[in-house]
């Protein structure tokens, strides 16, 4: 029987939906709330699966360092693009339908694309894997994302473009052992609430 853990936050993102007939067709933002839940299927002999703050530490990180306060872009929106790039500023390029495809930010495809890095940051936890991601673009609206959202081609396409460069970021953030009897470093009493 699988069990699940949810981790819940917010990222705040500038995009803009290519050739739509409305308003959407402008560059704007919207701050995005997201629940992250993974499931597993047995809890280390501490007695979680794995440590509510490793999933801040790795995958709430890698949110806030790729995507929050950047602006996510379809690879085929040049002007903005050499906007963002001329400026230093912190830029996502789409990547599920492939390299310098037309891929529009929506809702539906940075779910996609979220869920894909989240699998890619967490695959070497055993047992251990997201099951469903939610993501809310306005209070009102939001999509829902699990594995089989994602086509194979879809799938390829981000890893080919991404995996190195997330395993690279994982990797650069250490491993933490968060049990202290397979750990004998000290540790401060660090707050659980996170």
């Amino acid at each position: 029987m699988k069990q699940f853990i949810t981790r819940k936050g917010s990222i705040d993102c500038g995009h803009r939906v290519m050739n739509h007939a409305f308003a959407c067709n402008n560059y704007h933002g919207h701050t995005y709330l997201y629940e992250l839940k993974f499931g597993f299927d047995s809890v280390e002999d501490i007695g979680y699966a794995v440590d509510f703050k490793e999933i801040k530490r790795i995958g709430v990180a890698w949110m806030l360092d790729f995507l929050d306060h950047g602006f996510v872009a379809n690879p085929k929106d040049k002007d903005i693009i050499t906007l963002v790039k001329n400026n230093n500023m912190k830029l996502w390029l789409m990547s599920i339908n492939g390299k310098e495809q037309d891929c529009n930010p929506t809702a539906e495809n940075m779910a996609k694309e979220i869920f894909l890095a989240m699998e890619i940051l967490f695959d070497h936890i055993k047992d251990f894997s997201l099951y469903e991601l939610v993501l809310y673009e306005t209070p009102n609206n939001f999509t829902t994302c699990y594995h089989t959202s994602i086509s194979t081609t879809e799938r390829n396409n981000f890893r080919s473009i991404h995996k190195k460069s997330i395993l690279e970021y994982a990797a650069s953030k250490g491993e933490v052992v968060y049990d202290v009897r397979e750990d004998k470093s000290e540790h401060n009493n660090e707050s659980c609430e996170e």
